[in-house]
C-alpha cells in the first residue's frame, strides 16, 4: 500500500486563478497550484480556524537585541538569524504548522512513501518561483541537497541530523516536479527534515563548497540584499548592521488564503536594534512598534496599563503551556550507594515530587506567570498525551509523600525530624544547579523547604553553568535541577534524554542488559518503534506510551516553567495561536493589521 500525504487539499487547491485577490492593485504573481490555507475553516491538520482572513497591505514593526550573525539559512546557528533566513527561504518540500507543530505541505504538493519506508517521492506544485521571479525546479531541489546540504565539505550541522544508520540518503531528479530520496533505513522524522528552505542554484553558477559558509553573509545583506534570494514569504530589502533590517513581500509566494488571497497579507516589517528590553518597551508603549515579548517583571506594568490598546497574552489554557521546563534529575549512580538505591524507586521519586510545592515555585521563580509541565512532551505539542494527567497533577501533597516514604522503610525512629535508612543513618543529598540562573536557585529553595517537611534533608549547592555541566557528564552530583533545549515538535529528540543509551540519560547509564528496569526497556522500544513510522497517528501512539510509561514512574522530576507571554498592539491581528511553538517569525504570512 502507498501512503500519500497533501491530499486533504487537493479539492481546494483547485481555486480558479481568477480568484487570486491581488489585494488593493500591489503586484501577485501565486503558482498555478497554490497551496490553500483554511484558515477559519475547521481542519484538523491545520487548526487555523480560529484565525480570519486578512486585508492587505500594511507594515509591521518590532525591536530586537540581537541581529543576525548571517542570512545564509544553512548556515544560521541561532535564532536570531534563523528567524530571518527561514523567513526569506520559507519552507522546503514539506513545512511545519506553527499552530500544532505538524509537518503540512510546502513546495511539495503531495507525496509518497514506499511501503517499506525506504522511499520517499515528492511532486513539486506546478508554477513555483523564487522571490526574483526565476523558476523553482527539482533541479534546485537536487542542488539545495547534493551539494550544499548532503555535502561533507560544508560544515552545516544539518549531515548528522539527516544521517541514518550512518548514511546519508540518496536524491534524485525524476522530472522536472518530481524529486525522489532514498533512505538506508525507515526514519519517521525525514518529512520533518526536508523542510528546510531550496537554494536557488541560478544564484550559484559558480559554485565553490569551499566558500559557501560565507555566501549571503551580512556583508551580502548590507551591499547586495537583491542577491540573497528564497522563495518565502519575504525578501530581505535592506540590512543596516547594528540599526535596522527591512523585509518586503515576496509577489511570488506560493500561498493563498480560502478567499483567495496571496499570503502575506502585510506588505513588509522591519525589525529596529535596541540595546535592551527597558528600550523594547518604551517604544512598544509609544505604539512604534507592534510586539513585544516581555520580561516578567514588566507584566504589571503592563496589565494595569491596559486600556483598548494592546492586548496582553498571559498563557491561558493549552497556548500558553510551559516548554522544555527545569527538572530534578537524582543520580542512581552516585558513590553513595545507599542514596542511589533509594533514587532508583519509583516510590521514592514519587513521594520526593509530591513534596514539593509547584505553585510556590510559580509564584516566586516566575512572579506567577508560570506554568507545570507534566510530560517531557509539552501540552502544546500535537504529540502531548493528556492521559499522563491520570497520573500525575503535579499537586503538593506532602501526607501522601510521607506515606511513600513509609512504605519504603524510611521511617524517622528518634524523633529528630530527620528520616534514617534501616542502618540507622539519616537520608540527606545535595541539588547542584548553576548558579547564573536565579529561577532554578529559587525553586531549589522550594525542593529544599519541601523535603525538611516530609523528613528528608536536602542541601542545595549552585556552582557556575560550566561547572555543573562537568558534573552531569561525569556523574560526580547526587541530584541536579537542570533543562534541555529539545524540539517540542519532534518527540523522537526526546531519546537523547529518555532511551537508556541517550547521550543526556544523565541519572542512569543501566550498565548491563539486566541491570535496566522492564518499563524502561518498553521506553526505549518506543523510541525505536516510533521513528521508523512515517504516519502521525501511528508515531502518536508509540510517543503516547512514552508518557504514560514516563507518568507510572518519573524517570526525572518536572518541576514549573514560565508560560507563554505576549504583547501586542489591538491593531494587528492573527496573533490569537501564538504559542511557544511559534510568534510573529512563524506566522508572519498570517499576521495582518486593520486600519
Amino acid at each position: 500500500m502507498i501512503k500519500s500525504a497533501g491530499r486533504v487539499l487537493a479539492v481546494i487547491t483547485l481555486v480558479l486563478l481568477v480568484n487570486i485577490s491581488f489585494g488593493l492593485g500591489r503586484e501577485s504573481h501565486p503558482p498555478e497550484e497554490p497551496l490553500v490555507v483554511p484558515i477559519n475553516e475547521a481542519n484538523s491538520l491545520w487548526e487555523m480556524q480560529p484565525l480570519s482572513s486578512g486585508e492587505p497591505g500594511g507594515q509591521i514593526n518590532y525591536t530586537l537585541e540581537r541581529f543576525p550573525r548571517t542570512f545564509n539559512h544553512l548556515m544560521a546557528t541561532s535564532d536570531s538569524s534563523a528567524d530571518f533566513t527561514s523567513t526569506i527561504m520559507g519552507s522546503g518540500l514539506t513545512a511545519t504548522n506553527p499552530v500544532n507543530g505538524r509537518v503540512v505541505p510546502g513546495f511539495a504538493r503531495s507525496w509518497e512513501v514506499s511501503e517499506d519506508g525506504l522511499t520517499y517521492t515528492f511532486h513539486l506544485r506546478k508554477g513555483l518561483k523564487f522571490a526574483d521571479g526565476e523558476p523553482l525546479t527539482a533541479e534546485d531541489v537536487i542542488f539545495t541537497y547534493e551539494e550544499l546540504a548532503f555535502n561533507d565539505r560544508i560544515d552545516t550541522g544539518f549531515t548528522s541530523v539527516v544521517t541514518v544508520d550512518g548514511q546519508l540518503p540518496e536524491v534524485e531528479m525524476v522530472d522536472e516536479r518530481t524529486v525522489r530520496f532514498h533512505l538506508p533505513a525507515p526514519y519517521g522524522p525525514f518529512l520533518r527534515l526536508v523542510s528546510t528552505g531550496i537554494y536557488p542554484s541560478h544564484k550559484f553558477e559558480d559554485f565553490d563548497p569551499d566558500n559557501f559558509e560565507d555566501a549571503w553573509d551580512t556583508e551580502d545583506a548590507e551591499k547586495n540584499p537583491e542577491a540573497i534570494v528564497g522563495a518565502g514569504p519575504f525578501k530581505l530589502a535592506e540590512f543596516v548592521p547594528g540599526e535596522k533590517i527591512v523585509m518586503e513581500r515576496n509577489p511570488y509566494y506560493y500561498k493563498v488564503d480560502t478567499e483567495g488571497t496571496q499570503l502575506p497579507y502585510v506588505d513588509g516589517f522591519t525589525a529596529v536594534k535596541v540595546k535592551d528590553d527597558k528600550v523594547a518597551l518604551l517604544k512598544f508603549v509609544d505604539r512604534k512598534t507592534d510586539f513585544l515579548k516581555p520580561q516578567i517583571n514588566e507584566m504589571p506594568f503592563l496589565l494595569q496599563q491596559i486600556d483598548g490598546d494592546w492586548n496582553v497574552i498571559t498563557g491561558e489554557g493549552t497556548r500558553g503551556a510551559p516548554v522544555n521546563s527545569d527538572f530534578l534529575t537524582l543520580n542512581w549512580e552516585t558513590e553513595d550507594r545507599d542514596l542511589g538505591k533509594l533514587f532508583a524507586q519509583d516510590e521514592f521519586r514519587r513521594a520526593i515530587s509530591l513534596a514539593i510545592d509547584r505553585e510556590r515555585i510559580i509564584d516566586r521563580a516566575f512572579n506567577s506567570f508560570g506554568g507545570v509541565q507534566l510530560s517531557p512532551v509539552p501540552a502544546v505539542s500535537a504529540y502531548y498525551n493528556p492521559e499522563v494527567e491520570d497520573f500525575f497533577s503535579g499537586s503538593f501533597d506532602p501526607e501522601s509523600a510521607a506515606g511513600l516514604l513509609e512504605d519504603i522503610g524510611l521511617t524517622d525512629s528518634d524523633g529528630d525530624g530527620l528520616r534514617e535508612y534501616s542502618t540507622g543513618r539519616g537520608v540527606e543529598f545535595t541539588v547542584v544547579t548553576n548558579e547564573e540562573n536565579e529561577a532554578r536557585k529559587t525553586m531549589g529553595e522550594v525542593i529544599v523547604d519541601g523535603l525538611q517537611g516530609v523528613g528528608i534533608n536536602a542541601n542545595l549547592e549552585p556552582v557556575s553553568f560550566s561547572s555543573l555541566v562537568r558534573k552531569l557528564q561525569s556523574g560526580d552530583y547526587q541530584g541536579a535541577i537542570i533543562s534541555l533545549m529539545i524540539n517540542p515538535r519532534e518527540p523522537s529528540a526526546l531519546a537523547d534524554v529518555f532511551a537508556s543509551s541517550g547521550s543526556l540519560h544523565f541519572w542512569s547509564s543501566g550498565g548491563s542488559s539486566a541491570g535496566v528496569p522492564g518499563w524502561q526497556k518498553e521506553i526505549d522500544e518506543a523510541f525505536a518503534e516510533g521513528v521508523k513510522h512515517v504516519g502521525f497517528a501511528e508515531r502518536k501512539e508509540y510517543y503516547d506510551r512514552f508518557q504514560l510509561l514516563f507518568a507510572r514512574h518519573l524517570p526525572v522530576i518536572y518541576l514549573a516553567g514560565e508560560t507563554f507571554l505576549y504583547v501586542t498592539q489591538d491593531s494587528v491581528q492573527n496573533t490569537k495561536l501564538f504559542s511557544k511553538l511559534g510568534t510573529f517569525p512563524e506566522f508572519c504570512e498570517y499576521v495582518w493589521t486593520e486600519g
